[in-house]
């Protein structure tokens, strides 16, 4: 939020003078919190701008299960004020956001995905499709999730599966199975072993998990420790199929019964399309 917030009375600083007629002063992609920031003050600055969103306000946000603990500190929007909070609660942190959008009138152009960015007589020709946008300036806020990661398995399209949960109380009396062992799939497991009589199965490929929020590691360990979830370390994923999933452990194979299956493998960054506009990469391996 305070980046958004900063970038946008930079760009303001920057601009020299009004866009011509018919040209954005600016085009904001991405309504996250920082795109979200952004635009709110660049309505401060009065600035003549876009802003768009491939989902909608809240960007990320939106794909948090329901009532997750949005870890946060005290912030202050523009406009809007300060929201004095330590925790805050996905529902709570969007109303906060739509209220500030319909108090100040901002619209977001949702479900935009911008395919390219050009350059053209000094400014940028922002294109979503068949819609072409021109502006003086393009504030890129689009985050690090990109496109889920696919595993590459048979079987991974089936309509049983999917890269993210919104509503686990949907999912009752069902074998599931959890594949990854980062925050989000712990969470995920969590939240689906509450539901009434669920059956949840972790498959990750390590032998044990780590890398996870200390309040993560204390709430699976236990729910493993009491037969809640059944963890299979060391495993990979060989094959889905309609009513079990084959794992591989080493040498061997075996099913697990499911009727549901979550990936969540990360997600592939967004270089290809910050490639395709002009942005160039350097790679470190190792180099001081």
């Amino acid at each position: 939020v305070t980046q958004g917030k900063q970038a946008g009375q930079n760009i303001a600083k920057s601009l020299s003078a009004k866009s011509k007629s018919g040209e954005y002063d600016l085009a904001i992609i991405g309504a996250g919190p920082a795109g979200f920031s952004a635009s709110l003050q660049a309505m401060v600055e009065g600035l003549n701008f876009i802003a768009l969103d491939q989902d909608d306000l809240g960007g990320t946000i939106l794909t948090y299960p329901r009532q997750k603990l949005v870890m946060t500190q005290p912030m202050e929007l523009p406009i809007y004020g300060k929201v004095r909070k330590n925790v805050i609660e996905k529902e709570e942190l969007l109303s906060i956001f739509q209220e500030a959008a319909l108090k100040n009138g901002l619209e977001i152009k949702s479900h935009a995905k911008v395919d390219s960015i050009m350059m053209t007589n000094g400014s940028f020709k922002v294109s979503c499709g068949e819609t072409n946008m021109i502006a003086s300036r393009v504030l890129l806020t689009i985050g690090r999730r990109g496109t889920p990661r696919k595993l590459g398995v048979p079987g991974e399209t089936s309509s049983k599966v999917a890269y993210r949960l919104l509503e686990p109380e949907l999912y009752e009396n069902s074998d599931i199975l959890i594949i990854g062992g980062g925050d989000s799939a712990v969470e995920a497991a969590l939240a689906l072993s509450k539901q009434t009589g669920n059956r949840v199965s972790i498959s990750y490929r390590r032998e044990s998990l780590f890398r996870l929020k200390d309040a993560n590691r204390d709430q699976i360990e236990k729910r493993i420790e009491k037969g809640d979830i059944l963890a299979e370390f060391g495993t990979e994923v060989s094959k889905i199929e309609k009513d079990h999933v084959i794992l591989k452990r080493e040498d061997k194979e075996f099913k697990v019964q499911n009727d549901f299956v979550f990936i969540f493998a990360g997600g592939e960054l967004p270089i290809e399309f910050l490639t395709k506009i002009g942005i160039q990469f350097t790679r470190k391996f190792g180099e001081a």
